[in-house]
C-alpha cells in the first residue's frame, strides 16, 4: 500500500493487482507472493487489522526508527492539520466518541460541498518529517485537535523528546494548550490570537512602546506576558509594507464609501417631512449608517411645498382660504 501510494496514488483496493503486475512482487515482499495475492480481500483485512492496532501509535513507532536511522536532530517540532474530502454517501450514526465522522467542515481543499477527513500532523523541523499523525472527524477545529494531542500524545514522542521547541499557528494558542505544554517542560512558538482581549490592547497601545528596527521594514518590541498563568514573551512587529498596503486599502474604502454616502444623502434631502424636528429626526437616522462622514453648522429651512384655495360656503356669503 505505500508503494502504490507514493506512485498509483487515488486508485481503489481492488486496482492494486494492476498496480502490480508488471512489479517485482516476489523481490520487493517475498519469495512465492504474486499480483493477484495482493487483492481488496487481504488488504481489506490489513487495514482491519491496523485499524484495532491504532494506526497513530504504529506510524509513530515507525517515524521515530526512521528519524534515529537518518539521525535527525529535531530541533523544533511543527504541527499543523488538513483536510481531505471525500466522495459518497456514509452513515454516521455511531455513537462511540472514538469513531471519526466523515461529516462537512471547514475544508482546506476548497470542496466544502463534500464530506471531509481532518489529518492532524506533526513534523520534525529539519527534513519536514512526520512524526506523528492523527485522524479526527471533519467538523473538528485545529483548537480542540491540537488541546487533545499536547494533551495526550505529546509526551509519546520519544524520537522528539529533545526538541527545543513546539511551533504551530495560532489554533495552538489556548490558555489549556500552553499549560499543557508548560506542564510538560516544552518552549513554544505560537501566533496570540488578536481576539484575546490582552491582545486588543498591545495593540491599542503601540504608540507608547519603542519599536526597534529589524529587517526587511519590520519593527518590533517584547512584552511580557503571562496569559493562562504561564510566564512567556510577545514580539509585538509592524511592517511598513503591510501598513502601505492597509492605508491603500482603506483609502479605497473610505472614498467608495463616501459617495455612496452623498448619493444617500442627497435622497434624504429630496424626502419632505412634516416639521423641523421630524427633519432632525431623519437626519440623525441617517448619520448612524455612516460611517466616514460627519455633519457641522446643520441648519432646517422650513418652506412651504404647494398652496391650496378652500371655498367655504356659508349661506349665502362665500369665503376663500389659502392654506399652505
Amino acid at each position: 500500500m505505500i508503494l502504490n501510494g507514493l506512485g498509483f496514488t487515488g486508485r481503489t483496493l481492488h486496482m492494486y493487482p494492476e498496480y502490480f503486475a508488471d512489479k517485482p512482487v516476489e523481490r520487493l515482499l517475498g519469495e512465492g507472493i504474486r499480483a493477484e495475492h495482493i487483492n481488496d480481500d487481504a488488504l481489506g483485512r490489513c487495514l482491519d487489522q491496523l485499524y484495532e492496532t491504532g494506526v497513530s501509535g504504529l506510524y509513530q513507532t515507525l517515524s521515530a526508527r526512521v528519524i534515529e536511522y537518518l539521525n535527525l536532530p529535531c530541533e523544533g517540532l511543527n504541527i499543523d492539520s488538513t483536510s481531505i474530502h471525500v466522495d459518497g454517501r456514509y452513515d454516521n450514526n455511531d455513537d462511540d466518541p472514538q469513531t471519526i465522522k466523515l461529516v462537512r467542515g471547514y475544508s482546506r481543499d476548497h470542496r466544502p460541498e463534500l464530506n471531509q477527513v481532518v489529518i492532524n500532523l506533526i513534523t520534525e523541523n529539519k527534513a519536514g518529517l512526520p512524526v506523528y499523525m492523527q485522524a479526527a472527524s471533519g467538523n473538528i477545529n485545529d483548537n480542540e485537535g491540537f488541546k487533545n494531542i499536547v494533551k495526550n500524545h505529546l509526551s509519546s514522542l520519544n524520537a522528539a523528546q529533545q526538541c527545543n521547541h513546539f511551533i504551530g499557528d495560532a489554533a495552538l494558542y489556548t490558555a489549556e494548550t500552553i499549560q499543557s505544554l508548560d506542564e510538560q517542560g516544552r518552549l513554544f512558538i505560537s501566533r496570540a490570537p488578536q481576539k484575546l482581549t490582552l491582545v486588543k490592547l498591545a495593540i491599542a497601545e503601540q504608540e507608547n512602546y519603542s519599536f526597534t528596527t529589524l529587517e526587511n521594514g519590520y519593527s518590533g518590541v517584547w512584552l511580557d506576558s503571562d496569559y493562562g498563568g504561564v510566564k512567556q514573551r510577545w514580539l509585538l512587529l509592524r511592517s511598513e509594507q503591510a501598513m502601505k498596503r492597509e492605508q491603500h486599502t482603506l483609502d479605497k474604502r473610505m472614498l467608495k464609501d463616501s459617495t455612496i454616502s452623498l448619493k444617500s444623502f442627497k435622497k434624504l434631502t429630496r424626502e419632505r417631512d412634516s416639521c423641523a424636528l421630524d427633519a432632525r429626526k431623519s437626519l440623525n437616522k441617517w448619520l448612524k449608517k455612516q460611517s466616514y462622514i460627519e455633519t457641522s453648522d446643520i441648519e432646517i429651512i422650513e418652506y412651504a411645498v404647494y398652496k391650496k384655495v378652500v371655498a367655504l360656503n356659508r349661506g349665502n356669503k362665500q369665503r376663500s382660504m389659502s392654506i399652505k
